[in-house]
């Protein structure tokens, strides 16, 4: 499995939760929109484990994300690789093209080269 965190300001007043989505486009293909099993030859990839928590639902404060992923192929850590993860709408962390996470596999990630690191879009 790879854990990463990321650290999101909750919003100010309550909202209903949200239910995100992670995907790993072409060229590996993982899609969460697949059955958690490949049958009858081989297909695209799947997510074998994707979940995530949070460390606080109260109003105003920050909060770690924490994803857990495995793919059932393997995501080369090139610089055209990328995983979305989608739908965590509502925080009131700005847009940035470079954020720190962390956690036990953040190395493996990178932005402009440079590991530990995330870009977020509101």
């Amino acid at each position: 499995d790879t854990v990463f965190t990321v650290q999101l300001t909750n919003r100010a007043a309550a909202q209903a939760a949200v239910l995100p989505t992670i995907n790993a486009p072409a060229p590996h293909s993982v899609s969460p929109k697949m059955f958690s099993i490949g049958v009858l030859g081989a297909g695209g990839g799947y997510w074998v484990t994707k979940t995530i928590s949070e460390s606080t639902q109260a109003n105003d404060a920050a909060n770690v994300i924490t994803l857990t992923l495995q793919p059932s192929v393997t995501i080369a850590q090139t610089e055209n690789a990328v995983v979305t993860v989608s739908g965590l709408t509502g925080s009131q962390t700005t847009d940035a093209t470079s954020m720190d996470i962390t956690g036990t596999d953040a190395a493996k990630f990178a932005v402009g080269g440079v590991t530990s690191k995330a870009a977020w879009t509101q």
